[in-house]
């Protein structure tokens, strides 16, 4: 693999996720309610008339919207086989964080603006849940 086109540390949920995983990119300019904008059986994030398949992706988007179900609704998207690798955020609020070791799926908060920006849906990322470091591959490079 190439050099990374970008690296940035955010604060990782201890516990969750030993390996680092890697995946491609499905990116939200926004938050996300996870009751209502997620549909876990389908596995299938719902927003602006566009459905995005959620499964075997990791999941960037800015912070969490909505009620306390979203947890059991993360939760969920487990339980149906349809869950993200691992979800990076500016900002993960209680919800999504319980919602992430409910479903024992990995999470880094508090990415910074600027990296937030230069990540784009379908890039390649690498997430180390124990140290929170962020690799980014860009995918037209």
């Amino acid at each position: 693999m190439s050099d990374p086109y970008l690296e940035a540390v955010g604060k990782p949920l201890k516990g969750v996720g030993r390996h680092p995983v890697f995946g491609k990119v499905l990116k939200w300019d926004g938050s996300i309610s996870f009751l209502g904008d997620v549909d876990p059986e389908r596995g299938v994030l719902k927003k602006d008339g566009q459905e995005m398949p959620l499964k075997d992706i990791i999941l960037v988007f800015h912070e969490g919207a909505g009620s306390t179900v979203g947890s059991y609704v993360i939760y969920n998207l487990r339980i149906f086989d349809n869950a993200p690798l691992a979800f990076i955020l500016s900002k993960a609020d209680a919800i999504i964080t319980i919602g992430c070791i409910l479903a024992n799926i990995p999470l880094v908060n508090k990415i910074d603006t600027e990296t937030m920006k230069e990540i784009s849906t379908d890039d390649l990322i690498e997430v180390d849940p124990g140290t929170g470091r962020v690799r980014l591959f860009k995918k037209n490079r």
